[in-house]
């Protein structure tokens, strides 16, 4: 597997000798056999596969069969370390395999865990068990405390795999007592990390913080990089749910140094998953970096289940940080895929096959053979009454009649035969029974109603690891607490009843755990000639069935979880338009449960509008386009602004078979445009026109002046003296005159006049449809003397005054030249004393202002 590379430049040989020394030590104080290169694959996991090849060649060629187990073994952890699950397993079974030969049954327990722990990662649960338990039964022969606490680890993470999270913390208890307080380092620190995120997980985050300090302890100097990043991945997520940031932040790069060191992307990823999780809804901006870069490693890395749970987090983060909507979709459709592929698969892992359909007949054919046995006993019970008869009848005629006798005889020989004939066929037909039974894969049974049984086919072994005769008398001990009562109540009613029942229960393997099995029953007559009834029943392993659909179940509550808790509206639709799905989203938005939406038309959800709105979308979407598009509609007495995304839902075949669609409530960001558009075209402080409002009106009334022939006027105010203001009494007080002056402005000047501040104390009237000059100098003296009132203040009432320069001009003056007349007109009119106007002709380009 390629990884990328993390930490730039080649290590210096020194250290990569201290490395390989340490290593070497390890090795020697461990007293479970292992190869050097076993212990170097814990910091040179690419180097270690890449120098195995011709060794394991060699090795074979010589016939060295412990060296190669021993290769085999190294070959097994380096892949643990890059995560390669597939090569973890076939380098397990190969050294199981060498060991095995080569008559060394502690290397051929440790292929075994080896074997079984690649299994459980690859979710191959029924094997890894099994080989689990095989290993166990090889240490009984050759007991070993450090791989009897392996074992007990490998018990552990598979509970907690499979929620069981009480049960993983007894067996690393367990591991850490068989190991006892001298035993190997490594294997104690995996078991408290284990115990760590059990207890982590069942919501004890003091303890399993206390414990992860204990595994750090343990650690000490021990060079294995991957199992020191295991335990800073963990303390991150105990700190991430206890909501210490800088913990999880500190552990965070640990693990990336870790991750430079062993040259390994998932474990950067992880890294990088920590950092995003760490910076959560307070820094947004670095929590979507971290995430992104975690989420692209996943992917190029295939880890699908990673790649989902990091997307899971990441987009809450982009909807709250108002990231693009194209990629918050996008997310989310990726979501959608990984949900629905890795639901897809644990799918395919519960479909019935074929030998389970065979196993079914061949039971069916079991119990009919059973029916013919009683059949045949019958016809022989009354064969040999027949027989007792005419013997009786017999002697009673023997003396009267010679014919009678005769007769007698050949009655007699004519019932031998069918009675041989009917004994032959009860013979055959038991030795095609005993063929069938004894080859059978599934338990087969013969119980009378006392619950002892008459015969257990041999495939008892395989199924639950005990003999036949073991499971002779009845074993109700063997059977699951809380399937004890159900089981008894379905034979007492199969008993009393009659007929056929098909019973699910949990039966006790040999070696500890439980196995589902499925009983085909049917109550028959007894097949000994006094009388009575017997229970007849064929019983198949159905655990990894149960298992995958408890797993898919529980997928389909994830996936199900996450749609309802994202606020949009998520809805599956049939080429019909029709609801095949529907989010928790719907009840708020339509007030309907997402139950009753399933089967009703996408017309009947909503209203009218809405549903022609989005009609030709949805027509689109089943003609195999994919599309997004915005829209408004009116519901429930609001007014909305959404965004849709359809994308088709194709079957295998590639054909259309309906569409996706994704609905986003978009009404907020609506309005946020809207307000951002205000705040750029008007002034904060005085709520009036700013420059740039005032720049594009006078562009347009000076387009309208052109067209009309009618003049327009412009007047530049300022208040004067309005530094000493500000010096003296503060920008306070200044910005309450502002506040004023630009109130008595609106005040004063007709609705379709505009008032706007171009900044600070400068403010600017644009007046059009000019008259005659009479008017806007009334305009400006009105403004004038409207300012004498004085002021009220928080630091009391002050007296202000303004000057005004005003400039007339027509249409064919540009803007710029209308506005520094403005200016030289209000510098005149302060030249004159202040508080008071004056008025300038402004004419076009090429010809000389003029003043009045």
């Amino acid at each position: 597997m390629k990884r990328a590379r993390w930490m730039g430049g080649a290590r210096p040989r020194r250290l990569l000798a201290a490395l390989v020394l340490a290593a070497a030590g390890a090795a020697a104080a461990d007293p479970v056999p292992r190869h050097a290169l076993e212990t170097r694959a814990l910091v040179e996991p690419e180097r270690v596969i890449a120098e195995l090849p011709p060794l394991i060649q060699a090795a074979q060629k010589r016939g060295d069969l412990r060296e190669l187990a021993l290769l085999q073994l190294a070959r097994a952890n380096a892949c643990r370390v890059v995560a390669d699950w597939d090569c973890q397993r076939d380098a397990g079974n190969r050294a199981h395999e060498a060991a095995v030969a080569a008559g060394d049954p502690i290397l051929a327990v440790r292929g075994l865990i080896a074997d079984s722990r690649a299994s459980f990662s690859l979710q191959d649960f029924s094997r890894g068990e099994h080989l689990l338990g095989e290993a166990q039964r090889q240490l009984q022969l050759a007991p070993d405390p450090t791989l009897e606490a392996d074992v007990l680890l490998a018990y552990s993470s598979l509970s907690y795999a499979l929620g069981r999270n009480a049960l993983a913390i007894d067996y690393a208890d367990r591991g850490l007592t068989v190991l006892g307080p001298d035993g190997d380092r490594a294997m104690r620190v995996r078991l408290l990390r284990n115990r760590a995120h059990a207890e982590a997980l069942l919501g004890r985050d003091d303890t399993a913080q206390r414990t992860l300090t204990l595994a750090q302890q343990a650690l000490g100097d021990l060079d294995d990089p991957k199992l020191r990043a295991e335990l800073f991945l963990e303390s991150a997520r105990v700190a991430h749910d206890q909501g210490d940031i800088e913990l999880q932040r500190r552990n965070g790069a640990e693990i990336l140094a870790l991750a430079g060191r062993l040259e390994n992307a998932e474990v950067a990823a992880q890294a990088h998953e920590v950092f995003g999780l760490a910076a959560g809804m307070t820094d947004t901006k670095t929590a979507s970096l971290e995430l992104h870069q975690a989420l692209a490693a996943f992917r190029k890395l295939n880890r699908d289940g990673a790649e989902l749970r990091v997307l899971r987090e990441l987009i809450p983060v982009e909807i709250h940080r108002r990231a693009e909507r194209s990629g918050i979709e996008a997310l989310v459709v990726r979501e959608i895929e990984l949900s629905r592929r890795i639901e897809h698969a644990d799918r395919a892992k519960s479909s019935a096959d074929y030998d389970a359909r065979l196993r079914y007949a061949q039971s069916e054919a079991e119990l009919a053979r059973l029916k013919q046995e009683a059949v045949i006993a019958d016809e022989r019970a009354a064969a040999m009454a027949h027989t007792s008869r005419l013997t009786t009848a017999l002697i009673t005629l023997a003396g009267v009649m010679l014919v009678v006798l005769a007769t007698f005889f050949l009655l007699q020989w004519r019932a031998k035969q069918r009675l041989q004939l009917a004994y032959e066929r009860y013979r055959d037909s038991e030795r095609r029974y005993r063929m069938l039974a004894d080859n059978s894969r599934d338990l087969v049974v013969r119980m009378r109603a006392d619950g002892h049984r008459l015969y257990i086919s041999p495939s008892a072994r395989e199924l639950l690891g005990w003999e036949p005769e073991e499971l002779a008398e009845p074993r109700w001990d063997l059977v699951h607490d809380d399937d004890r009562g159900p089981l008894r109540d379905a034979i007492a009613a199969l008993m009393a009843d009659g007929g056929t029942a098909t019973v699910t229960y949990r039966m006790r393997h040999r070696d500890g755990h439980y196995v589902w099995i499925e009983a085909l029953a049917q109550r028959v007559a007894a097949a000994d000639a006094g009388g009575g009834v017997e229970i007849v029943y064929s019983g198949r392993d159905i655990t990894a069935r149960v298992e995958a659909e408890q797993a898919l179940a529980e997928s389909q509550r994830r996936l199900l979880a996450v749609t309802d808790n994202i606020p949009a509206l998520i809805a599956q639709f049939d080429a019909d338009l029709r609801y095949r799905f529907a989010n928790d989203y719907h009840r708020k938005a339509f007030g309907l449960a997402p139950a009753d939406l399933i089967g009703m038309h996408l017309a009947d959800a909503g209203s009218g509008a809405a549903y022609a709105h989005v009609r030709s979308h949805a027509e689109a979407a089943l003609r195999g386009e994919t599309g997004r598009f915005e829209g408004q509609i009116d519901l429930h007495g609001r007014h909305y602004h959404f965004q849709s995304h359809y994308v088709p839902d194709r079957d295998e075949n590639g054909r259309v078979r309906g569409f996706f669609a994704l609905t986003f409530d978009i009404t907020a960001l609506k309005l946020a445009e809207q307000a951002l558009e205000r705040l750029a075209r008007f002034d904060s402080m005085t709520g009036v026109p700013n420059r740039r409002h005032f720049q594009e009106r006078l562009d347009e009334a000076l387009a309208r002046s052109r067209r009309s022939g009618r003049p327009l006027a412009l007047l530049y105010l300022d208040i004067d003296h309005f530094k000493r203001i500000n010096d003296s009494l503060g920008h306070g007080v200044g910005d309450e005159v502002i506040n004023e002056f630009s109130r008595r402005l609106v005040a004063n000047v007709r609705q379709e006049d505009m008032v706007a501040r171009l900044g600070g104390d400068e403010f600017v009237v644009l007046v059009e449809d000019v008259a005659q000059h009479a008017d806007i100098e009334t305009v400006a003296a009105k403004l004038v003397v409207a300012m004498h009132d004085d002021v009220a203040t928080s630091a009391g009432r002050i007296r202000i005054t303004t000057s005004v320069g005003v400039a007339v001009g027509s249409g064919l003056v540009d803007p710029i030249t209308l506005i520094a007349v403005a200016d030289q007109a209000l510098y005149s009119a302060k030249g004159s004393g202040r508080d008071t106007y004056r008025l300038r002709v402004a004419r076009p380009a090429g010809e000389e202002s003029a003043g009045a």
